[in-house]
């Protein structure tokens, strides 16, 4: 299979919007920022703006993404992981996301990166339970891959939420058993 190899002035381009943006929501909330404001940061014009994202919400939803799967290191993969090892590296990296990124300043904001995140998410696992069992049901594959998803999330955000005071790294480790064999475990 061919690789189609990018332009590097289309990806200097991209990148110069995106780091305009994270700059602006650092200091402004989203629904606060402007194509002309994410142009003008960026010395773009607003037709070059548009070449690259249909709006702000494609943007967003663009930076949201590139920053999940630079934390997934969905890009370095080389390996197959287990379905063990990739809730870990979800975990993870929803953690370094959920405290690293400065986007998420209002409610629409959070409910967007939210939806985002979530879709992302049911992708990842869908794409794993299919490499783990090719004849699984597509109907039981999604549910599964919801609930992977709403249990993985929900974990994330209870470790940010709490005191801290387990690396998430032990933190993960610790319901691991549970998650991939039930409360049976006891």
């Amino acid at each position: 299979m061919m690789e189609t190899k990018t332009d590097p002035r289309v990806l200097r381009t991209r990148k110069l919007i995106t780091d305009a943006f994270i700059k602006l929501s650092q200091t402004k909330s989203f629904s606060d920022i402007s194509v002309k404001d994410i142009t003008e940061e960026a010395m773009i014009n607003r037709a070059t703006f548009y070449n690259h994202f249909l709006d702000k919400y494609d943007l967003l939803e663009k930076v949201v993404e590139e920053k999940l799967h630079l934390n997934l290191g969905c890009d370095k993969q080389k390996t197959t992981l287990t379905m063990e090892e990739t809730i870990k590296t979800v975990f993870l990296s929803l953690t370094r996301f959920k405290t690293s990124v400065n986007l998420i300043s209002g409610q629409e904001e959070k409910e967007t990166i939210d939806a985002i995140i979530k879709l992302e998410l049911v992708n990842i696992f869908s794409r794993k339970l299919s490499e783990i069992d090719v004849s699984l049901n597509a109907s039981l594959k999604l549910k599964l891959a919801r609930w992977l998803t709403a249990t993985v999330r929900s974990t994330s955000q209870d470790w940010v939420e709490s005191d801290n005071a387990e690396e998430p790294e032990e933190y993960i480790a610790s319901l691991i058993p549970f998650i991939m064999c039930g409360i049976e475990t006891l």
